[in-house]
């Protein structure tokens, strides 16, 4: 009789979504009211098997390449474990490069991981598909801010939990920016960057730390003073590029914003063949060694970087601050974000899978993460011991300056990856900045002639 329900609930859901039903979608009004049978069968075996006691295993896909969120998260699930013991997690990371596009392929074949690091932002369109479980709010402690919750939302409903404050800004090395002459005052402008980088390579060293073989650090420099610069003052700028109701040309900052971009990539960071084949964890070690003066990344590499300072046996001095796009102090921005974890509506097991969020919210796990990691805990209150000399300068960073762009609407599919795919291509062919925003322009309105 079991295995006839069962099949019975699998032909139901089947007959759903031939007409027409999209259950979990965040465009259906009937999604939080009116469970799938495929919903309904796994919440049942889900509470058969807390009550029973039954062993369950859940699956935490990440793309988090910084050895201490790896040490992190396997830290986190032996914890949970050991309150929940008839519930384990296992972790599996995969490039960023392939991370939602397998994603995907695990989902339409029924063998989704229960836990995806992805935020609302990065990936809407999962979560249009249902593929992605809507959040209960009491999810969420009074002690998370508001400004990290609401960059959790999609469409007004809740779909991710945060872990940390995180974002991405300019990491400095005292002791080189002395001996190039530059205070690390001059970093609050972009002239005064541009012009540090100079004065560095002036004096015989390498003025930016390379990790651009993986397309996501070469993303971020063009991303931070568009996401926290131009989108600031115009949140609607990504809706209004893919609608059409606006054209790059309504930008015209976005030409110097290239050419300065460029400028870093080509004169201070690819500086011989040799850097150009780095990855991140190689960008991380070339800084912490002390080989290059500054780096731009996020406030997840601390920990890497303060590994490879030790074995280099490199007493530098680091500080960090935001990355500059304009001259004017006022309009820059600390870019910030968050790692954060969604949970897959193809989970088998949805209560446990909740279980696991909620403790991931409490001070207890924000601790065991933020001492791994060296990042800020998404919980306020969470004191950890014998934190990093940088963290100071980040809180008051987080605190003063940082805009977490997030809570904007995104570029999303194919719009998004055209943007900083034609962006890491005009670099590589030595475009200008005109003629990259042209092939935006281009790319654009392609996209939008085939309904994408």
């Amino acid at each position: 009789m079991k295995h006839v329900a069962k099949i019975a609930a699998i032909l139901l859901a089947f007959l759903m979504i031939f007409a027409g039903c999209s259950t979990g979608s965040a465009g259906s009004s009937d999604a939080s009211s009116t469970p799938s049978a495929s919903t309904a069968s796994s919440e049942a075996e889900s509470e058969d098997s807390s009550a029973s006691g039954e062993e369950v295993t859940l699956s935490f896909m990440h793309h988090m390449g910084e050895q201490g969120k790896k040490d992190a998260l396997v830290a986190l699930s032996e914890d949970f474990t050991a309150k929940n013991p008839n519930i384990k997690v296992e972790v599996e990371f995969l490039s960023y490069d392939d991370f939602i596009n397998v994603f995907k392929q695990r989902a339409a074949a029924d063998n989704a991981p229960d836990f995806v690091q992805l935020t609302p932002y990065q990936s809407p369109e999962t979560i249009d598909a249902g593929l992605i479980l809507e959040l209960d709010s009491d999810l969420y402690p009074a002690e998370v801010g508001q400004d990290v919750i609401e960059p959790m939302k999609h469409g007004g409903k809740y779909y991710a939990i945060p872990l940390s404050r995180s974002g991405y800004g300019m990491y400095y090395n005292k002791n080189m920016l002395e001996k190039a002459g530059v205070d690390p005052s001059a970093l609050s402008t972009i002239s005064g960057l541009l012009d540090a980088c100079q004065k560095v390579k002036d004096a015989g060293m390498v003025p930016l730390a390379s990790g651009y073989a993986e397309s996501w650090t070469e993303n971020m420099i063009i991303e931070g003073p568009i996401f926290a610069g131009l989108m600031k003052e115009d949140p609607n700028m990504a809706v209004d590029l893919m609608s059409g109701d606006k054209k790059f040309s309504d930008y015209p900052e976005l030409a110097t914003i290239v050419d300065n971009c460029y400028k870093l990539l080509r004169d201070y960071a690819l500086v011989n063949e040799e850097v150009a084949s780095n990855q991140a964890s190689d960008q991380y070690a070339q800084f912490g060694r002390g080989d290059a003066a500054m780096m731009m990344q996020g406030v997840w590499a601390i920990t890497d970087i303060r590994t490879a300072q030790e074995a280099a046996g490199n007493t530098d001095e680091f500080g960090f601050t935001y990355y500059a796009w304009s001259d004017d102090e006022s309009r820059n921005y600390l870019a910030a974000n968050g790692d954060s974890i969604m949970c897959s509506a193809g989970t088998k097991h949805p209560e446990e899978a909740k279980k696991f969020l909620k403790y991931m919210m409490t001070k207890e796990a924000g601790k065991i993460w933020s001492e791994y990691t060296g990042t800020i805990s998404a919980v306020s209150g969470v004191e950890v011991d014998n934190p990093d000399p940088m963290m100071p300068q980040m809180q008051k960073l987080f605190d003063e300056k940082a805009y977490y762009f997030e809570q904007n609407s995104a570029f999303t599919g194919q719009y998004y990856s055209d943007l900083d795919k034609i962006f890491i291509q005009g670099r590589v062919d030595g475009k200008t900045s005109d003629e990259v925003i042209a092939e935006w322009q281009e790319a654009f309105d392609n996209i939008r002639a085939i309904g994408g």
